[in-house]
């Protein structure tokens, strides 16, 4: 049986690649076609034949954008009746008298008859043509609102709508079939849900790569490719059908994927396994094989790309609770942040808990190209803790990926998440300072102390210097959990990157919510200056700001000393206490409480 199937397979082969030759030429005025005439369709079927199904013209459809007509076909294959047009056939090619009309890429949703519409080749034949340009991540947010809505829990529902792309327009283009490791799992639908609904995709479930027969067959128009945007312990794909081969020049789809324009995405050969007929739409079980090209243009009419080019794909490792996974996804910057959140969100949720009360300390190293690092360490004590550190995740890479200076490119991102079942935190209950008037020169105490959850609490001292230059006046004295101290220290002094690299200081100013912070602030006026701040006279920054009609950004105070201790756990709380500076080292004044908690 099975020497049958594979007989009848290479068969199949034979004849989808001589019917292909045989289609030498394209036809130039897909409208002029009359109704009611026979053609065919070439398109993979499960097993990895490609069969020919037999069509009719239904009439030609004017445009609706510029060069945006297509011809209405309907599928004579009594198959078609049960399924409709499948997902996964979009760039199926069809042939009238020999020669190549186009991509079967649009369907509606709840067809009652297997009627879809073709995008005519000459139109796809430009997708050669366009022009590489860098691609730019989302615009991004100021990085204070990023910490922000961290502290508050909404980080994850911020980075959707600031990263997710916008839907598409129309909505009858054929869906593309799609895998996902962990198949239609909640942390693959919050994270690749916008991407799946902007690019069509009907998810046919989790299907790893693997050597598919296909992958030794020769690329034919009707076989099945798919587009790999995540490999390892886990596949993210899109698949369709070639539409075209000549000379290694590949051309599917007949309908962008994400209409991103200019990219490189991994190429990889798929087999169909099988069909899930489906009231709303039909799809193609797949599996993915290896690569054999690149994707180099994604635009209105479909896609194009070469075979043998390897394109560019970023190693990842996220360890969850001592488990390490292995993934690489595509660096293309508005993808990357999204797929990042994805994988360590399904990492955690395959060794941790999903949903309910616990804790989690994330930490993340991302290297680029050149040598630079930068690192971040957060901790999460809430439900929504694994989405939370997965949007962590995705907000700095989208970050990093949209900078105006030209960022290098990313080089490893790696991952480590540690989770407990139970809420591990604490909060600011209490602040004593040694004393209220210090002295420049001395070391000044601080006693703090931070109930804990559900009972229990921590008492930690601090000691901190007063500069020996401080002149008599007022000092603040500030006592902060990491996040709220974060967000403090970039609205109040805010700064003005002039490099990449001192993007990379401001996010080394971050400081975890783990960490409690001590810091002495004294009230001083500056002006935000490209690369840091130069403290200069209130009458001058007026003057200035006058001058410049309110347009130069300032700042009010100054740090002169700070020092804080990791206590184990999310903290959160943040006070404040006037002290004063005195030249008299004998006035002393006694401890006073802080009990301002907010």
């Amino acid at each position: 049986m099975g020497f049958v199937r594979a007989v009848a397979s290479f068969i199949a082969i034979v004849l989808a690649a001589t019917l292909a030759a045989g289609a030498s030429g394209i036809i130039h005025d897909p409208l002029a076609i009359p109704p009611g005439t026979r053609g065919y369709c070439l398109t993979e079927m499960p097993g990895g034949a490609i069969e020919k199904i037999p069509v009719t013209i239904v009439g030609p459809q004017g445009p609706v954008t510029p060069g945006g007509e297509m011809v209405l076909i309907r599928l004579d294959d009594p198959r078609f009746a049960k399924t409709g047009i499948i997902a996964g056939m979009s760039g199926s090619p069809v042939y009238v008298d020999g020669k190549l009309l186009g991509a079967l890429a649009f369907g509606w949703a709840f067809e009652r008859e297997p009627i879809g519409g073709v995008t005519p080749f000459v139109r796809m034949l430009g997708l050669e043509n366009g022009s590489a340009a860098p691609q730019r991540g989302a615009p991004r947010p100021a990085l204070a609102t990023i910490v922000q809505n961290l502290r508050e829990g909404t980080l994850a529902k911020f980075v959707l709508t600031w990263l997710a792309p916008p839907h598409a327009p129309g909505g009858h283009a054929l869906p593309l079939s799609a895998t996902l490791g962990p198949g239609r799992s909640p942390a693959a639908m919050e994270w690749l849900g916008p991407l799946m609904r902007r690019a069509g995709l009907e998810i046919s479930g989790g299907a790893r790569r693997r050597a598919a027969p296909a992958a030794a067959r020769p690329l034919v128009p009707g076989a099945m490719v798919a587009i790999v945007l995540v490999d390892g312990d886990a596949t993210v794909a899109a698949a369709g059908t070639v539409t075209e081969v000549r000379d290694g020049r590949v051309w599917a789809f007949g309908h962008p994927f994400l209409k991103a324009g200019s990219v490189r995405l991994p190429l990889a050969r798929a087999n169909v396994v099988g069909v899930l007929p489906n009231l709303n739409s039909s799809f193609k079980f797949f599996t993915v094989g290896p690569m054999i090209g690149e994707i180099t243009a994604d635009r209105a009419r479909g896609i194009f790309g070469t075979l043998g080019a390897a394109a560019p794909m970023v190693p990842v490792t996220v360890e969850a609770n001592g488990t390490a996974y292995r993934f690489r996804i595509v660096p293309n910057p508005a993808l990357a942040p999204l797929l990042v959140a994805y994988i360590v969100q399904a990492s955690q949720a395959a060794h941790g808990r999903g949903f309910g009360e616990q804790t989690l300390r994330m930490k993340m190293d991302l290297s680029f190209a050149g040598g630079a690092v930068v690192r971040l360490a957060e901790s999460f004590a809430r439900a929504n803790a694994p989405a939370q550190a997965a949007a962590l995740a995705a907000a700095l890479v989208g970050y990093v990926e949209g900078s105006p200076f030209r960022p290098p490119a990313i080089d490893t991102i790696r991952v480590s998440l540690d989770s407990v079942e139970k809420v591990a935190a604490a909060s600011l209950i209490e602040a004593v300072p040694q004393r209220t008037v210090v002295h420049p020169g001395e070391q000044v105490r601080v006693w703090t102390r931070w109930r804990i959850h559900h009972g229990g609490e921590i008492d930690h001292s601090f000691s901190l210097g007063v500069p020996r230059s401080m002149p008599p006046g007022p000092l603040d004295l500030i006592v902060a959990d990491g996040g709220a101290w974060s967000t403090y220290d970039l609205k109040v002094r805010p700064s003005r990157p002039a490099s990449f690299g001192d993007e990379l200081r401001l996010l080394g100013r971050l400081v975890p919510a783990s960490s409690a912070v001590v810091a002495l602030e004294r009230k001083d006026t500056g002006i935000v200056m490209r690369g840091g701040t130069i403290s200069a006279p209130p009458s001058f920054v007026l003057s200035l700001r006058a001058g410049l009609d309110g347009g130069v950004q300032t700042a009010g105070s100054r740090i002169v000393a700070t020092t804080r201790a990791d206590l184990g756990m999310p903290l959160s709380g943040a006070v404040r206490l006037h002290l004063v500076v005195r030249e008299n080292a004998h006035d002393h004044a006694a401890p006073s409480k802080l009990r301002e908690v907010r």
